[in-house]
């Protein structure tokens, strides 16, 4: 809420929780906090912009890390959230045009191997980025 100024009166309004609820719901003090239901998570996150995966992802991702680091990474968790999101859909969906399967060929040793080649893919696309702004920003050098 803070991070996208959002008051509490503006958030009853976007989620349809009534602000006392919300209040009592996002109390300061723990003990004193009701339970929320799924679909009032759902309506809050979404009522901030982001939705309950990309919520645990930047928690789990950010767990130890400086806050004041948090903004900086922000959009690596966007970019994670966006890659996950509907990626066991669309896996399914192509294993389905290959003839399907009958769920013994995933093997759980190959989530190190994804994840490696997804981190060395992602890491080339943002150093291939950097480069350029680098080129660029010496080409624009040049011309002052």
């Amino acid at each position: 809420m803070a991070a996208n100024d959002t008051p509490h009166r503006s958030l009853a309004e976007k989620t349809g929780i009534s602000k006392s609820r919300l209040g009592r719901i996002l109390h300061k003090n723990p003990r004193k906090r009701l339970h929320m239901t799924v679909e009032e998570l759902e309506g809050i996150l979404s009522a901030l912009g982001t939705n309950i995966l990309k919520a645990f992802l930047r928690t789990e991702a950010l767990q130890g890390l400086d806050p004041s680091d948090h903004a900086r990474y922000g959009s690596v968790i966007n970019l994670v959230g966006e890659i996950v999101e509907n990626l066991g859909r669309e896996l399914i969906n192509a294993l389905e045009e290959m003839g399907g399967l009958d769920g013994t060929e995933p093997q759980p040793h190959w989530v190190g191997i994804l994840r490696k080649g997804w981190i060395e893919d992602i890491s080339k696309a943002v150093a291939f980025v950097m480069g350029r702004r680098t080129v660029i920003s010496a080409r624009d050098e040049l011309w002052r």
